[in-house]
């Protein structure tokens, strides 16, 4: 009896024994799984300055779409503008006019279907068929299917620029039949997933559980759209976001005396410009546009405007660009011998005057960079002085004013090397046939350099005839380049790998995190 009594005691000794262990294992499984849960809720906020009318990657709101991680490219752009692999492992080219690219592997679009190259093919071909300026930038004569991860593209003449130019975000590669579908979000491959878009308002992406590369750190990102500047700011001092772009360089000051914040600078391939129309009666005088040309303060505007947040520009490409380095000539000619040339006198009220009437003009801006507001201010101060009235009208689509209504000047900012390439703005902004040619700039031998440099494959020689373009383009003064301003962006200091980058569209990435 003491023996089986004993039995059973050892027994029951041990079952307590095995329940405490397990007890223990599961107590400690539990704090793994909430240490990994409370590591997979995090989420972050972020404020945008500009608000997409669409989620179509095709469309003009492309850099959006990129901006917000939840697509990707064949081609991507490291920090020094050289082309890496992304949706495209490699690549080669066969001859002249045709390349070969091989495809990432066990990639799948946020609906679960696979990338393959019939995916892709479907993708560039709405891309080229939807938007002009890809079309142009692509030069594509046709497009096949070579294995399942493998694709043939052949262009219509020598592109020596294709393999940087399908990093544009108009090249975004996604499920073309996600985008018929009316109860669902467009299907990407990036790190995050599109859970909700709100017009005008925000974007909340959710981390993609099944992305073929180094997952998102954080679960939920809410990207909300704040075009005025003062308003992102506020936002960010009151923790209503983590992180903002485009910080107006007068808030730099006030966010560095605060412990909490950061801010964030780069040297960036924008060019903050003046257009003028060449069909307004005032300025399709060349002579008129290079009179107000010669009286833009630009040091004035870099120290007083930018807070030397920049540099003084002297042509659309920044001189970090090895096509960037113009020198900026100036003529012997007075700005009143100009307007006397042209016919204006001077009248009683010191403005000039011609044909009974006086010169007056109106010049756009638009919220969502508000440095190019008070740009405009100094400038409407400056041409005042000089005896020219300007009139400056703030609203809300710039491009959409442009292509639609009746306008004089514009001030305009343009991230002109995009791809690293000069081909982009020197296709977009001044080929004759253009649809992005918004001051209706048109030259024939401007048209024949750019197609000469869509051909020439030596970079050195690109380099040199993107420089003599820019000077033949120059001459006729479409633009007026003010400054290359830096990129700034201020973060709370718990928000982390939100960084300020050169190539304005890989803002939200796999690296953001949040502490």
């Amino acid at each position: 009896m003491k023996k089986r009594f004993k039995s059973l005691a050892t027994w029951f000794f041990m079952a307590l024994f095995i329940i405490a262990l397990v007890g223990c294992f599961a107590k400690e499984e539990k704090q793994v799984a909430n240490e990994n849960k409370e590591v997979g809720e995090k989420i972050a906020s972020l404020a945008f300055t500009w608000s997409p009318s669409s989620l179509d990657p095709h469309s003009e709101d492309s850099w959006e779409v990129m901006r917000s991680g939840t697509a990707e490219t064949l081609i991507k752009l490291d920090e020094d503008l050289t082309p890496i692999p992304w949706l495209a492992k490699s690549w080669e080219q066969v001859d002249d006019r045709t390349w070969l690219f091989h495809l990432q592997e066990n990639v799948t679009f946020h609906n679960g279907k696979v990338m393959d190259a019939k995916a892709v093919k479907n993708s560039l071909q709405r891309a080229i068929e939807k938007n002009q300026g890809t079309k142009d930038l692509l030069k594509i004569e046709s497009i096949e299917v070579v294995s399942e991860a493998e694709l043939k593209i052949e262009t219509t003449e020598i592109n020596a620029a294709l393999i940087s130019n399908l990093a544009a975000p108009g090249t975004i590669v996604v499920d073309v039949d996600s985008l018929d579908k009316v109860d669902s979000y467009p299907a990407f491959t990036g790190v995050y997933m599109i859970k909700q878009f709100n017009q005008d308002e925000s974007l909340i992406v959710n981390r993609y559980e099944d992305y073929w590369g180094e997952k998102a750190k954080l679960a939920e990102v809410t990207i909300k759209f704040i075009a005025d500047g003062n308003t992102r700011l506020m936002a960010l001092q009151s923790g209503d976001v983590d992180g903002a772009t485009d910080i107006s360089v007068d808030n730099i000051e006030v966010l560095e005396k605060n412990d909490e914040f950061e801010v964030l600078t780069a040297k960036s391939l924008r060019t903050h410009l003046m257009m003028y129309n060449l069909e307004s009666p005032i300025f399709k005088q060349l002579a008129i546009r290079k009179a107000v040309d010669s009286l833009i303060p630009r040091q004035e505007i870099m120290e007083s405007v930018m807070k030397g947040q920049g540099t003084v520009a002297v042509g659309p490409f920044s001189p970090v660009l090895p096509f960037g380095q113009l020198n900026k000539t100036q003529e012997d000619v007075s700005f009143e011998q100009i307007m006397h040339q042209e016919g204006w006198t001077k009248g009683k009220d010191g403005l000039w005057e011609k044909n009974e009437k006086v010169f007056e003009a109106t010049l756009l801006s638009f919220p969502q960079r508000p440095e190019l507001t008070v740009m405009a201010e100094v400038i409407q101060s400056k041409l005042l002085e000089q005896g020219m009235k300007i009139n400056i009208r703030q609203v809300e689509n710039i491009d959409e004013t442009l292509d639609n209504e009746e306008w004089d000047l514009a001030m305009y900012s343009m991230l002109t090397a995009h791809t690293g390439s000069p081909n982009f703005f020197l296709e977009v902004f001044f080929k004759s046939n253009s649809s992005s040619n918004k001051n209706h700039f048109a030259s024939q031998q401007v048209d024949e350099m750019i197609n000469e440099l869509h051909q020439s494959t030596d970079t050195e020689k690109r380099n040199a005839l993107a420089i003599q373009i820019q000077e033949e383009i120059g001459k006729e003064v479409p633009h007026s380049y003010i400054v290359y301003p830096n990129t700034v962006f201020a973060v709370n200091k718990k928000l982390k790998g939100f960084e300020a980058f050169s190539i304005e569209y890989y803002y939200n990435n796999a690296n953001v995190d949040k502490e």
